[in-house]
């Protein structure tokens, strides 16, 4: 599926997306909402809502500096991130795994 994100960046995404890393709190508490308790395999140490996906979820480091080799071994599908809260160099790096939306 080929999808524009709110950045204007064209994403070609697998679906259904199985595996997700959330580098950004408020879309990991939205993502929990979903149900997507499953597809959720990473996130960052500032994630820290549910406080279950916290304790139990692999960490990646933080927004500013997510950890691309930590990234890379959850083999994900889809990395979730925000303007406001990644850095570009980390999303350009970051991108090399998979789409970053």
């Amino acid at each position: 599926m080929k999808v524009i994100d709110q950045m204007g960046n064209k994403l070609e995404l697998s679906i259904p997306v199985k595996r997700i890393v959330s580098l950004v709190p408020s879309q990991t508490e939205f993502l929990h909402a979903l149900g997507l308790e499953n597809e959720v395999v990473g996130l960052t140490k500032f994630c820290i809502h549910p406080e279950s996906w916290w304790r139990t979820k692999k960490r990646v480091g933080g927004t500013k500096n997510a950890d691309v080799e930590k990234v890379r071994q959850l083999e994900p599908d889809l990395i979730i991130g925000n303007k406001e809260e990644n850095t570009q160099a980390n999303v350009i790096a970051l991108k090399e795994i998979c789409p970053v939306w």
